[in-house]
């Protein structure tokens, strides 16, 4: 195979021989000028002055003098001129984004020599057209009268209005602009372009010029091919092949076509035609996922290699969706010790780009409060546990975060994060200004990574390093140009210019296989070819830049459309496709996100018109679905230690809560008591059921303390009931215990006000219903009791301690009144006493069994008590007409606990001894609907 630079190369040297000195060789890109130097070296035997070779813009920028400015620079001064001309008081912030798109227009407008002035001019009188623009075709004419003909000049829409507002303005800001960016010595690409073409003569260089590899020319380098052609001093190199330039229809060949007829082709036709004739093997590969064609290359490099290869020069791995840079680079066999990646590795999908945006969250949801900073807890967290940030503090910030979340701290105090250097620069409100914020903190984790040999530490610093100079430009560009931009902004266009920015790897771009993206194989061929994600909508590129220049003026004035970008990835398609041998094409076939899951329609043209045989592969990932194995924990010794620590005195009891884990499911029992594996705790920002359960305990025991003695009468609930600001008074206490003031304040949830509003709702329920009771005495309320219980398990005696809160105990007329809360609709009744002992009955009573052990509890503290009435108060329940708080039994109230004792207390037994006994393990629950919402069911896998 030869490659077209090789074809270059050879036919340079039979032109000019050894004698290059007076010779120029210009390309679109940089990277061809290497691989052309290489063919130039291979060919020739002796040595000889090299070629100067440029591309075309570095060539123009020598010939004006004038040098290409930053994109912030020239958005910069182009709002300055706007602001100037347009007498508009718009801040920056405001116009970045869409002067970033007037940037683009203007760069067109130049690049294709339109007359700005007969461009931006307001031609609502149609007639006025055809006489205005007499250099225009019918046909433009015709698509620039379809725009204005929508404009009725006595009466504009107001976004019409508001278009031609703007749209006057935009000549006088056209030229004003560019005489100021000149006056600076300064350009963008299409000023730059359209400047030398307008002083070609001035600017004439008396060297032979060498035009290669070139595609869609815009007017301006049509020009300058023209000039330097007539003069006798140019020649031209088109890459192409015939397949598509010889017909018509194929958007591949839309410009070569029109290039070959201005400018012809200083190579013979018969090096052009390879497409169809040197044998192609071309297979295309549907893959159910993205990470899967990465993960494929391993397979297809061993297809096209069976043998290890001493260099894989003539193959590429061509990425049409560049994001996939990551899981190829993991993916490259590790018999391939050399490979070249052209593209660097994009700024924003580094740790270190995800750094800036959590120090951007940090600063946004931060809250003043006095004198004293508060950051929301979750940009805390995720800083905190950011790799570069954990590693200077690996011991102390898991205590942190473990602190944060186990004690609901929704904001957090910056004196409690500043415990080393980089948190006390992290965590700190004295500096202001967003850039030297970040800039301090980039410095100081620069300088605390000490690699040590380790390459993924080497690799952070580079980043860090890359991305610190990019920040420390833009700084330094709003200063020079005195704006300031909010820090929202700044953040904004730090993201925007990182999306541009790639960190190059290390290595020798001659050497090895090559991972490249579609736009860096112009001009280069390759055997062997692995091209990914060919899916519609990446290849050609979806989507295209917007602009201010409505479609059917660009039309009319000859710029660019979205049809323009079409027919140029068509042609890196193709011609990167027509001197290889080797082709493997991956796609995705699965539709996510915004992939559309269909191959290119580049790939249906192959397939459909070229007349080439191509081998579909559909590749499937093997899925085993398997019943998830049945899980059993033996009692071990070290299991029944800890099961034995509910027999010691000075250990705390087993709960009654416990033991309802216990019969809803044994193995969640052992994950929570045993293996004391925590459930997974969401910070509760805004009140849910369970805490609203706690601030309705705290808030109704706090009041009923305010009676004396505990004396509980009729006239004191009605004096509590009509005093609103102390019940409000007490539960706003309770709320405080959860949320410290400050942190309270900051919050500003409506929802939790509504949920406060709820729990007065029912502390006042409470009341009217005990009113209808009294007088009774408060004994006590959510005071903890304590009980042993003698087991056999082995055969020996064990005493074991069952131990709990009982929210509250009061006396009746009736008897004593043991009550557990529920602020759920808990139900009161029950079948009979086996059942709420029954681990297979989907409707077992938990609170009616909680509730009857807690009276077993409490009489066992205070023999000799009868009767005592076991009773829950459901705060939901409660509003319900005749309501009684009462357990019931097989539909028979429990006035008395005591003839229900002895059976409880069998079953109780019988409980604990299968609980304690070594010969039964711990198992899962037949009940799989009990999984749905289990904590642990990530662990079990059962559905």
């Amino acid at each position: 195979m030869n490659s077209f630079l090789h074809l270059l190369a050879k036919d340079l040297i039979l032109k000019y021989g050894h004698d290059f000195d007076n010779l120029i060789i210009l390309f679109p890109n940089k990277r061809a000028g290497l691989f052309l130097a290489q063919e130039l070296a291979q060919l020739i035997d002796r040595p000889v002055w090299m070629p100067e070779i440029l591309t075309l813009a570095e060539f123009i920028e020598r010939q004006t003098g004038l040098k290409k400015a930053e994109e912030l620079t020239l958005i910069i001064k182009l709002y300055k001129t706007y602001q100037e001309h347009a007498g508009t008081t718009e801040r920056f912030d405001d116009f970045y984004f869409w002067g970033n798109m007037l940037l683009g227009d203007f760069d067109d407008i130049d690049k294709y020599l339109v007359d700005a002035k007969d461009l931006f001019s307001n031609i609502t009188a149609l007639r006025e057209i055809e006489s205005a623009f007499p250099y225009l075709t019918p046909e433009q004419v015709e698509f620039i009268q379809s725009f204005w003909r929508s404009f009725n000049a006595e009466k504009y829409s107001q976004e019409q209005q508001e278009f031609l507002n703007v749209w006057d303005k935009l000549y006088p800001t056209y030229t004003k602009f560019k005489a100021k960016l000149f006056a600076e010595n300064l350009c963008y690409e299409g000023m730059g372009q359209r400047l030398f073409c307008e002083r070609l003569t001035k600017h004439h260089t008396d060297r032979q010029l060498v035009f290669a590899g070139f595609n869609a020319l815009n007017q301006c380098e049509k020009r300058i091919f023209s000039y330097f052609r007539d003069n006798g001093q140019a020649l031209f190199y088109w890459d192409y092949d015939l397949y598509y330039s010889a017909n018509e229809n194929h958007e591949a060949g839309l410009y070569i076509r029109e290039n070959m007829k201005l400018f012809p082709n200083a190579l013979g036709l018969e090096h052009f035609n390879n497409f169809r004739y040197n044998e192609k093997n071309i297979e295309y590969i549907s893959v159910p996922s993205t990470i899967g064609q990465a993960k494929l290359i391993p397979t297809l490099i061993g297809q096209i290699h069976p043998e290890q290869q001493n260099s894989y020069t003539d193959t590429a791995i061509v990425l049409c969706d560049e994001s996939l840079l990551t899981p190829v680079i993991h993916s490259i066999p590790d018999t391939i010790d050399k490979i070249n990646i052209t593209m660097g590795y994009p700024a924003q999908n580094t740790s270190v780009a995800a750094l800036i945006g959590m120090l951007g969250d940090l600063k946004h949801y931060s809250k003043k409060e006095g004198n004293s900073t508060h950051y929301y807890y979750k940009p805390v967290i995720a800083l905190l546990n950011h790799k570069l940030i954990k590693s200077t503090c690996a011991e102390e910030i898991p205590k942190i975060t473990n602190y944060i979340n186990t004690n609901n701290i929704v904001y957090v105090a910056e004196s409690s994060l500043q415990f080393s250097d980089i948190t006390r620069a992290i965590f700190s409100s004295t500096e202001e200004n967003l850039p030297d914020y970040l800039l301090q903190i980039l410095k100081q984790l620069i300088v605390s990574i000490q690699p040590d040999g380790h390459e993924g530490l080497s690799i952070e610093k580079e980043f860090l390093f890359s991305i610190f100079t990019t920040i420390q430009g833009i700084k330094n560009t709003f200063q020079e140009e005195h704006i300031v931009p909010d820090n929202k902004l700044y953040l904004q266009i730090i993201h925007k210019i990182l999306q541009g920015v790639s960190i190059p790897f290390s290595g020798e771009p001659l050497e090895g296989m090559q991972i490249m993206g579609l736009m860096e194989t112009r001009m280069l061929d390759f055997k062997n070819l692995v091209i990914l994600s060919a899916n519609e909508g990446i290849l050609p590129k979806g989507g295209h830049a917007s602009s201010f220049i409505p479609y059917n003026l660009r039309l009319g004035f000859g710029l660019p459309t979205p049809e323009h970008m079409d027919a140029l990835f068509a042609y890196y398609f193709y011609r990167l496709l027509q001197r290889a041998k080797q082709v493997k094409i991956l796609y995705t076939d699965v539709t996510k996100g915004m992939s559309s899951g269909e191959m290119s329609r580049f790939l249906y043209q192959i397939k459909y018109e070229s007349g080439l045989p191509v081998k579909e592969i559909h590749f499937q990932n093997n899925i085993s679905v398997q019943d998830n194995p049945t899980i059993s924990i033996s009692k071990n010794p070290e299991i029944m230690d800890k099961l034995k620590s509910y027999s010691q005195e000075d250990a705390r009891g087993i709960s009654p809560s416990a033991l309802n884990t216990y019969m809803e499911c044994h193995l969640k029992f052992y994950f929570k008591y045993m293996a004391r594996i925590k459930e997974k705790e969401e910070m509760a920002e805004e009140l849910d059921h369970r805490l609203l359960g706690t601030i309705f305990h705290q808030s109704t025991q706090s009041l009923y303390q305010t009676f004396p003695e505990g004396e509980i009468t009729t006239e004191g609930l009605d004096t509590l009931i009509q005093n609103d600001a102390l019940i409000e008074e007490h539960i706003r206490e309770a709320y405080l215990n959860l949320y410290d003031t400050t942190v309270s304040k900051m919050l500003e949830s409506g929802a939790n006000e509504l949920v406060l509003s709820v729990v007065k709702k029912y502390v006042k329920k409470v009341f009217e219903y005990d009113k209808t009771l009294c007088p009774f005495q408060i004994i006590s309320m959510e005071k903890t009791y304590r009980m042993p219980i003698t087991l056999f398990p082995l055969k020996s005696p064990m005493i074991i301690h069952v131990e709990g809160d009982i929210d509250r105990v009061d006396r009746i007329t009736q008897g004593t009144r043991v009550i557990d809360y529920k602020t759920g609709a808990d139900k009161t009744d029950f079948k009979d006493l086996p059942s709420i002992f029954d681990s297979s009955n989907k409707q077992r009573n938990k609170a009616a069994f909680q509730t009857l052990l807690y009276c077993m509890m409490y009489e066992h503290e205070n023999p000799g008590t009868d009767p005592i009435l076991p009773g829950i108060y459901s705060t939901k329940l409660l509003f319900t007409p005749n309501y009684s708080y009462l357990l019931k039994c097989n539909k028979e109230a429990i006035q008395r606990f005591k003839p229900y004792e002895p059976e409880f207390q069998d079953l109780l037994v019988q409980l604990l001894e299968e609980l304690f006994s070594p010969e039964i393990p711990f198992t899962q629950t037949e009940i799989p609907e009990k999984c749905r919402t289990c904590s642990y069911n990530d662990i079990c896998k059962r559905k």
